[in-house]
């Protein structure tokens, strides 16, 4: 069969599912079974496919179909550059996130030595980004699931980063004696969105990416307030940042907790999309 026969029937078939990006979602697959870029699929679409192929086109287009995201279909994102192995034990990064680095990197600095600390780092694709933007920063990434650390540490040794990362639960009182304190950077992308919100996720999301890193339960400030607790015992070093992503309904709430804290120069900053989106926060 040819290319732009079985591309009309892969798009057709994600379509028909209700995919929103279903001629995206479908170069995604041909690029990554044929290995080639965009570009090939129109300057070869004469061109025929082996039967191999072919199979396994339809059967990925067939799980994409069914709302599975094809992130991880395909087993792997794209993150700052870098190409990120992805389970369904860990969040898919979003753009917003990739923002959230360039605004932190932004308002730290880039000064050394630099001691980061990403708190819940999933993929691991926030503390790669920082490192990968500063060799010679110290950098450590904590997660409470242990399957998302073996795929933080499994992409940390894939583009030879240097990230330490430690199991660690951001509730627990002991917390900074796991990983330490006086950060020049404290980042993080916690789980914001209130349970109350699932029924209307769309269905690649509630039904496929972790809740742990989802939802935060009724509370929507639930995790800002743990690690507000935490600045007090010294999270911080003085002249230090806190840079977190947030709910754009509650991001001026996050804000106001953490202006409690005295000595936190805060500023929410906006998404691309224009929504409330990143809370800043400069230790004096």
């Amino acid at each position: 069969m040819r290319i732009k026969e079985v591309f009309r029937k892969v798009e057709e078939l994600l379509m028909q599912a209700g995919l929103h990006d279903s001629r995206r979602t479908a170069i995604w697959i041909f690029c990554d079974v044929l290995q080639c870029r965009p570009v090939y699929l129109v300057t070869h679409e004469e061109g025929q496919l082996e039967q191999y192929q072919a199979v396994k086109i339809f059967s990925m287009a067939a799980r994409c179909a069914l709302h599975e995201p094809v992130q991880y279909v395909l087993g792997y994102t794209e993150f700052r550059g870098m190409r990120l192995h992805l389970v369904p034990d860990v969040l898919i990064p979003r753009p917003e996130t990739e923002q959230l680095v360039e605004v932190a990197l932004e308002a730290a600095g880039r000064r050394i030595p630099l001691r980061v600390l990403d708190i819940g780092t999933g993929s691991g694709c926030i503390a790669l980004a920082v490192k990968q933007a500063i060799p010679n920063a110290s950098v450590t990434a904590c997660d409470i699931s242990k399957a998302a650390l073996i795929v933080a540490k499994s992409n940390a040794n894939k583009h030879k980063l240097g990230v330490e990362f430690i199991l660690a639960d951001l509730f627990k009182e002991e917390f900074l004696k796991f990983v330490g304190s006086r950060y020049n950077l404290v980042i993080s992308n916690p789980p914001y969105i209130p349970d109350r919100e699932r029924p209307d996720l769309p269905r690649r999301v509630r039904n496929y990416e972790p809740k742990s890193a989802l939802f935060c339960g009724t509370d929507p400030l639930k995790f800002y307030r743990a690690i507000h607790r935490h600045m007090a015992d010294g999270l911080l070093h003085p002249g230090g940042v806190l840079a977190v992503e947030a709910h754009a309904d509650y991001a001026e709430s996050v804000g106001d907790l953490f202006r409690e804290h005295s000595g936190l120069k805060v500023q929410v900053k906006q998404d691309l999309a224009g929504h409330p989106r990143f809370v800043i926060a400069q230790l004096d």
